[in-house]
């Protein structure tokens, strides 16, 4: 069985990299382009029900597609 990533970075439809990843029970996005701020780390578990990486990956895609 394939082991899954413990995270990803890739550049989503804004152009920013953003990087995935698994924190204990947690699949966080940090926009590594900048610091700090309220939307610098988001937990996908809670705001998009993601529980793994490659979920997480899928809703940040989603939200850019859907927000521009």
């Amino acid at each position: 069985m394939a082991e899954k990533p413990a995270s990803k970075t890739f550049k989503a439809s804004d152009g920013k990299t953003h990087k995935v990843y698994k924190s204990g029970d947690k699949v966080m996005v940090d926009h590594t382009a900048k610091k700090g701020g309220k939307w610098d780390k988001i937990n996908l578990t809670k705001e998009a029900g993601a529980k793994t990486v490659s979920q997480g990956v899928k809703a940040v895609k989603k939200w850019h597609k859907k927000n521009g």
